[in-house]
């Protein structure tokens, strides 16, 4: 049935064909769109991990940073200053500082003593920082606990943003022990903002707070990741790592998402990778973050090709399977045909071994009646004649010459005299619809007032002749087969009435 319908109907199997094949192309463009996505993703995984190297090696393995931890760990006057009242930038400890600041192009070095005030400093700006109370700084407390640190900040007084390299100064000349000062260097944020811009992507240097401390996209420094909750900004002003920028004020929302993966801000499509910079900072770890626009890299084409083939290899088993369908509803109709035909064959064998049975109980009758009532007989046996009646032609009247099951029939009838006589007259066969003429059968006909559902009514002609008419009462009319069979025995009542 199934293929019957869809061999019926070609246009709407094609559109089939191409409805699943442009969803196959949706889901296989998608597909491969995705997984470029993830190769991106995987690829700015180890992009970034290979930059938070590199940050590690501008800062905390530094040559810088081994510039200084040797100052703290082998420098006399260093120790003698962290230790002892001396008074501050004695000429010998500012060459120092400055031989030390100069070689590694640094902004500032200063000696920090065990009290937490500066001693001698020394500061290309020429606003040495000898004096200023740094207790309260982190990268101080982490270095007088004996761990280099690098201290990401906003200078209070500049107001520019800076890197401090700390390391702890040693009594002795081995690193054990407490320390008793701190060597700190203060550097611009050149050589990391270079490192944030040479990938070409969008970069963020995260602090452990989630505020954006530097970018490669200089409208999203000072911006705050994710939800700003009240706690959350209490703790960003109360670590006064960031100057002055949120004393008055709540940092903007960072507009993109920082959480690793794939994901949808301002309109575009971003990969996000992360990797952790560990500068001993007290606060936790900071946040390397590359963010790289799918749209640029992995553009809505780039699915096309994974398209194409899906739609191209469902149109192709499309055409196949339309093709096995068409050969199977054809092998089907050709089935049946045969089946229709060997079918009608066999009917018509039936039939003519009917019709055979007809003429030879009629051959076999004595005399006419005889031949009429067995006539009509085998009419009642073949076609579920409940009634009947045999006129046959006596001038201008029909005569009846036999019946069947029939009470008191007209015994003649003139031509034209009602429905019989009217189907003599015409020389036309007829079947009259019974059914809903009630109980008692008003039509005017040989069978006076039976109750059939229908009226076969034909003349009985040879070679153009009329013999008679005949009138059958069956209970449904009959279907064309039969009828034409019934018209076929007329012939033979023809015959067998000129006998």
């Amino acid at each position: 049935m199934v293929i019957e319908k869809i061999a019926r109907h070609p246009l709407r199997a094609w559109g089939l064909v191409a409805v699943l094949a442009m969803a196959a192309a949706l889901l296989a463009g998608s597909a491969q769109r995705s997984s470029l996505e993830r190769d991106r993703l995987e690829l700015l995984n180890i992009d970034v991990q290979r930059d938070a190297v590199a940050a590690m090696s501008l800062t905390l393995d530094s040559n810088l940073m081994g510039a200084i931890s040797l100052l703290g760990l082998i420098e006399p006057d260093i120790k003698k200053e962290s230790l002892e009242p001396i008074p501050p930038n004695q000429p010998k400890i500012l060459g120092l500082l400055e031989s030390v600041a100069r070689g590694q192009q640094i902004q500032g070095l200063f000696v920090v003593g065990q009290d937490g005030l500066v001693k001698s400093s020394w500061d290309d700006s020429g606003r040495p920082s000898t004096g200023i109370d740094v207790r309260f700084r982190p990268y101080y407390k982490e270095a007088m606990a004996g761990r280099n640190n690098i201290y990401a900040a906003v200078s209070l007084a500049r107001g520019d943003h800076a890197l401090y390299f700390a390391a702890p100064v040693y009594a002795g000349m081995a690193r054990s022990g407490a320390p008793v000062g701190v060597v700190v260097a203060r550097t611009d944020m050149e050589k990391l903002d270079r490192l944030l811009d040479r990938s070409g992507q969008s970069a963020i240097l995260l602090s452990p707070q989630g505020v954006v401390f530097a970018s490669s996209r200089s409208e999203w420094r000072g911006t705050a990741s994710g939800a700003l909750t009240p706690e959350r900004l209490a703790e960003i002003r109360a670590v006064r790592q960031f100057g002055k920028l949120f004393e008055d004020k709540e940092p903007r929302p960072l507009p993109v998402s920082v959480a690793p993966g794939l994901s949808q801000s301002e309109g575009h499509r971003y990969a996000v990778a992360s990797a952790a910079v560990d500068w001993h900072d007290p606060s936790g770890k900071w946040q390397l973050v590359v963010l790289e626009d799918l749209g640029q890299t992995v553009p809505p084409g780039s699915g096309m090709p994974g398209a194409v083939l899906a739609a191209a290899v469902v149109v192709l088993l499309g055409t196949a399977a339309l093709r096995a369908v068409r050969s199977q509803a054809a092998q089907q109709r050709a089935h049946r045909e045969l089946e229709q035909v060997v079918q009608e064959q066999a009917h018509r064998a039936e039939r003519k071994m009917q019709l055979a049975q007809v003429a030879l109980q009629m051959q076999q009758a004595h005399d006419l009646t005889a031949r009429l009532n067995a006539f009509l007989e085998q009419c009642h046996q073949l076609f579920g004649a409940m009634q009947g009646t045999i006129y046959t032609v006596d001038g201008d009247s029909l005569v009846l010459a036999a019946s069947y099951a029939s009470s008191n029939p007209p015994q003649r009838l003139a031509m034209g005299e009602g429905l019989l006589g009217q189907c003599a007259l015409e020389l036309q066969p007829r079947v009259i619809d019974a059914s809903g003429a009630g109980a008692a059968w008003s039509i005017r006909s040989g069978l006076g007032g039976a109750a059939p559902g229908a009226l076969l009514l034909a003349p009985v002609q040879l070679q153009g002749r009329l013999l008679g008419a005949v009138e059958l009462a069956v209970l449904q009319a009959p279907a064309a087969a039969a009828y034409e069979q019934f018209l076929s025995a007329l012939e033979l009542l023809a015959i067998n009435m000129t006998a």
